[in-house]
């Protein structure tokens, strides 16, 4: 028998006792409330799982550096004063059990888990380090320990603890699912998929874990791997607005924006005072203009629900630019860029409605903060130097233009903006960034044709047309020469030879697929199927 069962088991003993032998003050508050030991017991146990796990929260527009704590769905207000009710008698159970048992690290512990729901958080701080120091081994308080100094921002002192109620409790998935949770905040994607997959070897249907280890896969960006993770949540808790809400945003992410933006809609509907689910619906509404009008209206009712939110305003700002409606967006963005004054999709978007609106002067100051804090930003750089051309200051502007240049080489409007700025001052270099930009805009005009080709190719094989198909593709292989696309040009040649049923001319091209990228997948498979083919007539 395990240690926490057997002091689950002696509190609720000690508990009945108390409630026998105490005071007249506790039996009426007791009969107050209607919460007798037993109940504060289950109490107990209840906010014990709820404050177990830690979540990663990420919007479609942010990444994956907030979190919060799984506290279950949103009740009524009635519901949720009774709850308040019932905590704070089992509060008061929890001190009058301590007054006989000072040193239990339980009732420490439990009490703690009440102060924090009551909101009194300095004194259930108290309480949690009282429960620690009494039994350094308690591994659920040495993991909500976890939590605190993670909402704190004590990031080391935050891992210690999990690895702490690991050492202590080998089993205890709640604390390796939080530590993958850190790992996941902090950058260190390998390690906390590493911990969320032994959360779930242990656990298969612990839905959290599933939707944190989807939140890391998808900003790895491996969509149909964090896909499937949500899939599984859903399986394991149909209900989990935290499941549906990440599988909205993976599916957006993935395309699909019909299907993201009526899963998004779902999760609005059962949570509608959630501002992160309203930004998640209007960014889905506003992907590739679907929906501009629409997405305005999710994001300012997130503002509504959460004005501090710099997300939400800056994507207002963004659909408010997008609409042409630059005054309104330069507020929106002004109040991001207030609440997050290093946010650089804020900044750089501020300095172009700026420079829009013909506040040149303004622009340049943001854009000076801007590529401060990145100074290999190409885009920020280019517009920085178009923006000092403006105010007459030539060679500031012309430095900045060769920061752009130097960041991205292939910036065809960077390299036009210098060369025109070293004309203009009467610098030889002028020449060469010229010669360098007719050089990129010709090999983009190939390269263009190039994929044309290849696109009307693919159309004129659908129909069946494989003389003219054959030709496309044939021009297209000899423009590429050894270009980025001649292995996909290659392989659908071969792929339309066999389907014409000129067997050997497809061999070759797929061999010849294979001298470029041997381990190319789709031209092996293809030639090991070639036996077995009949030639197709024309």
């Amino acid at each position: 028998m395990n240690s926490s069962s057997l002091s689950a088991r002696s509190f609720g003993s000690r508990l009945a006792l108390l409630m026998m032998f105490s005071g007249a003050s506790c039996l009426a508050q007791g009969s107050v409330t209607g919460l007798d030991a037993a109940s504060a017991l289950e109490l107990a146990k209840k906010m014990q799982q709820e404050a177990a796990t830690a979540e990663l929260q990420a919007t479609l527009g942010g990444n994956l550096k907030e979190f919060s704590i799984t506290t279950g769905e949103v009740g009524s207000q009635a519901s949720g004063l009774a709850e308040q009710s019932r905590v704070r008698a089992a509060a008061a159970i929890y001190r009058e059990a301590l007054k006989t048992d000072p040193t239990n690290a339980e009732l420490h512990f439990d009490l703690s888990l009440a102060l924090e729901k009551l909101g009194e958080a300095p004194v259930a701080q108290e309480e949690l380090e009282s429960a620690v120091r009494l039994d350094p081994n308690l591994a659920k308080a040495r993991n909500h320990l976890g939590i605190w100094c993670m909402v704190k921002g004590e990031t080391s002192k935050a891992e210690n603890e999990f690895k702490a109620a690991i050492l202590a409790d080998p089993h205890f998935v709640e604390a390796k699912n939080n530590l993958g949770v850190l790992c996941g905040r902090e950058g260190r994607g390998s390690e906390a998929v590493e911990l969320l997959r032994k959360a779930l070897e242990e656990r298969p249907q612990y839905a959290q874990a599933h939707v944190n280890l989807g939140l890391v896969l998808a900003g790895e960006r491996k969509l149909a791997e964090a896909e499937k993770e949500f899939r599984n949540a859903l399986r394991s808790s149909p209900n989990s607005l935290a499941a549906y809400s990440a599988l909205g945003m993976v599916t957006a992410k993935l395309g699909r924006g019909e299907e993201a933006v009526g899963i998004l809609q779902k999760v609005t509907r059962l949570q509608p005072n959630s501002a992160p689910a309203h930004l998640n619906l209007g960014i889905a509404l506003a992907g590739d203009g679907f929906d501009l009008p629409g997405a305005l209206e999710q994001f300012s009712e997130a503002i509504r629900l959460d004005p501090a939110s710099a997300a939400a305003h800056y994507n207002k700002g963004r659909v408010l630019f997008d609409l042409s409606r630059r005054d309104e967006a330069r507020t929106d963005l002004e109040a991001a860029r207030g609440l997050q004054p290093d946010y650089p999709d804020v900044l750089y978007l501020l300095a172009l409605a700026e420079r829009q609106l013909g506040n040149i002067q303004r622009s340049a100051e943001v854009l000076d903060h801007l590529v401060t804090l990145e100074p290999g930003n190409s885009q920020a750089q280019h517009l920085f130097g178009q923006n000092l051309l403006l105010l007459g200051k030539t060679a500031e502007a012309i430095h900045h233009l060769q920061i752009a240049v130097g960041a991205d080489p292939n910036d065809e409007a960077a390299l036009y903006s210098l060369a025109q700025a070293l004309r203009s001052a009467g610098q030889p270099e002028a020449k060469v960034f010229l010669e360098r930009f007719r050089s990129l805009k010709q090999q983009r005009e190939i390269n263009d044709r190039i994929q044309n080709l290849g696109s009307y190719g693919l159309e004129l094989a659908n129909a069946k047309d494989w003389p003219q198909a054959v030709r496309n593709f044939q021009e297209a292989i000899e423009m590429c020469g050894r270009c980025a696309s001649s292995v996909d040009l290659h392989r659908n040649l071969g792929l339309i030879y066999i389907l014409k049923g000129d067997l050997e001319e497809g061999k070759r091209e797929l061999e010849t697929v294979l001298r470029i990228k041997p381990n190319d997948r789709d031209a092996r498979k293809a030639l090991q199927s070639l036996p077995s083919k009949e030639p197709k007539p024309d």
